[in-house]
This record gives structure tokens, C-alpha cells and sequence, in this order.
């Protein structure tokens, strides 16, 4: 699978409300970002996996755009290990902390097109 497949394959599992991660078939290594190759041993022996969307904040930062509208960017670790990049979505500021449990939440962005952000629980 080259690496416009793999996009296009993770385009779709947006539009179903799941979260792709890859594993490497070589080493075992698992990442979100789409690659053609392994990161970490460059193998080409790569697997799209379906994550839980469940995981704990790693990090946050909190900014005002210049809508005068709060964002929230941070790296979420999933449960099956890798990290992603992500808008975090809530209604209180102070639900938003590092080991804060969060869970994905699909949303259209681009028309037509959705794609992950992540929420608090409990």
C-alpha cells in the first residue's frame, strides 16, 4: 500500500467515526501519522489497525484565535500506544489537563469530510 492509499484509506475511516493507527508488521511498532514506511526500522510491511479512541491527554495548550474563541491543541495517548495531534473539544476550560481521560470525536470540517477530535471523560 503506498502512501495516497493509506490517506485515502484513513479518509474513510474518518467518514465511519473510527480512528486508524498503523502497526508495523516488521517490528511492531505503531504509529497515527500516515507513512509509507515503518519510522522506526523503515520496513514497507505496514497494517491499518482500528484504535479503541480512548486515551489520557499527554499535553495542552490552551490559546485565543482571533475570534476571540479558546483553543485547545494537544497530543493524546491512545491506548494502543501511539500519539496523536488533536483539537480537544469541551465546555469547561478546567476539564482540560495533562492525564485527563478523553475519547475521539468525529466532526466535519471540510464539507463532506470528517475528521478526529477528542473530548474529556469522566
Amino acid at each position: 500500500m503506498n502512501l495516497n492509499e493509506i490517506i485515502q484509506t484513513y479518509y474513510e475511516y474518518f467518514n465511519k467515526e473510527k480512528l486508524p493507527y498503523i502497526k508495523c508488521a516488521n517490528c511492531g511498532y505503531v504509529f497515527y501519522y500516515p507513512r509509507g514506511i515503518c519510522p522506526k526500522c523503515l520496513s514497507k510491511k505496514l497494517s491499518i489497525m482500528e484504535s479503541k479512541g480512548e486515551g489520557e491527554i499527554y499535553s495542552e495548550t490552551k490559546f485565543v484565535n482571533e475570534r476571540g474563541q479558546v483553543v485547545i491543541v494537544g497530543l493524546i495517548k491512545l491506548e494502543e500506544g501511539f500519539i496523536v495531534y488533536a483539537n480537544i473539544l469541551t465546555d469547561r476550560l478546567e476539564n482540560v489537563s495533562i492525564n485527563r481521560k478523553v475519547k475521539v470525536e468525529f466532526k466535519e470540517a471540510i464539507k463532506g469530510q470528517k475528521f478526529p477530535f477528542f473530548t474529556t471523560i469522566s
